[in-house]
């Protein structure tokens, strides 16, 4: 086996690629997926396109997944930056309430690229894709400067449609799980951080878990749903700009992650801040009717995740944050770094 992927050559790559699919992808995803029989036997050969038999109303999302921006080699196993890439995806379908089925998966390799690391990407990527019920159904494969991942994932939508755009007036926000973990774990990796805790908030930043039972149970019962990937206020803006509302949000409810508050403290940092605005922690933020209230949070607590209300939503427009002084920002990919 040659060490790296420009010494391999496009035909071995793909049939390596091809080897690792069949070998890490279980017979029951392809069953429940109801994929084509000549996907079944050779996923990576339908690169351009790929047979799936859907049942009715299909969710659609794509996601990138590039060094630099969103992970570096230099402090990401390789099977980390893999399960990462899928579950952002895998988010998204959950925010729309479904369940996802197949995935597309189109990769940049620069030709220095050991295939040892390529290998550990897409172990990572198979074990989010078996955790979550989702088949790679096929790809493509480019040369570029850096590691750049796309994936386009299909999923299963639900019988009513859960989207950004539902939020009435009397609702209640609520988010589930805790937030602030991520952007700690991110600050650790910057920082060279090392402790108990610092390995916590690392984990959650690298290996995060798409809150998927969350949003099938919680789909039926809300009036909107968005997945957190850029910051809890930056995706509250877009309900509400989405729906037409007001949103206010109390700083002091918000779940903040145990490991997140114990390093604030220690880095002089306001712990709810670190909550407000941190990104890629794949909670959920929804828009709860207050006669729907109780039934969700049974519905949360059966899929054993936290539900916890955060704010409401009235007439009008932004968002507004009680008690607060100062701008909150959340992730933007073309604003100027510090």
């Amino acid at each position: 086996m040659s060490a790296t992927v420009g010494g391999a050559g496009e035909a071995k790559l793909l049939a390596l690629i091809e080897r690792w699919l069949l070998d890490g992808t279980p017979k029951g995803v392809w069953t429940r997926v109801s994929a084509s029989a000549e996907t079944r036997r050779h996923p990576l050969r339908v690169a351009d396109c790929a047979t799936v038999r859907t049942t009715g109303r299909t969710l659609l999302t794509t996601d990138a997944f590039v060094e630099g921006v969103h992970f570096r080699r230099a402090w990401t196993p390789a099977w980390m930056a893999g399960w990462k890439a899928l579950a952002a995806n895998v988010s998204d379908i959950a925010a729309g309430g479904g369940r996802p089925s197949a995935a597309l998966v189109s990769l940049e390799l620069p030709r220095p690229l050991a295939l040892a690391w390529l290998r550990g990407f897409y172990t990572g990527l198979l074990a989010c894709g078996r955790r979550f019920g989702v088949a790679v159904a096929g790809g493509n494969l480019a040369r570029g400067t850096r590691v750049a991942c796309h994936i386009a994932l299909a999923g299963e939508a639900p019988a009513r449609r859960v989207g950004r755009d539902g939020v009435r007036p009397g609702d209640i926000l609520a988010v589930t799980g805790t937030l602030g973990g991520s952007a700690a774990g991110l600050e650790c990796l910057r920082r060279g951080v090392r402790s108990k805790v610092a390995g916590e908030a690392i984990w959650r930043h690298q290996v995060p878990t798409p809150r998927l039972a969350a949003g099938r149970a919680l789909g039926p019962l809300v009036s909107a749903l968005i997945d957190v990937s850029d910051g809890l206020v930056h995706e509250a803006r877009l309900l509400a700009a989405a729906s037409r509302v007001a949103i206010a949000l109390v700083p002091g409810a918000v779940p903040v992650h145990p490991a997140a508050r114990a390093l604030a403290a220690k880095w002089g940092r306001d712990p709810v801040r670190l909550a407000l605005e941190s990104g890629e922690e794949y909670e959920l933020l929804a828009a709860i009717p207050r006669a729907r209230w109780a039934a969700a949070s049974r519905a949360a607590a059966r899929v054993l995740v936290p539900l916890t209300a955060i704010g409401g939503a009235g007439k009008g427009s932004g968002v507004r944050l009680a008690g607060w002084h100062g701008p909150v920002r959340g992730f933007d990919h073309f604003r100027r770094p510090k």
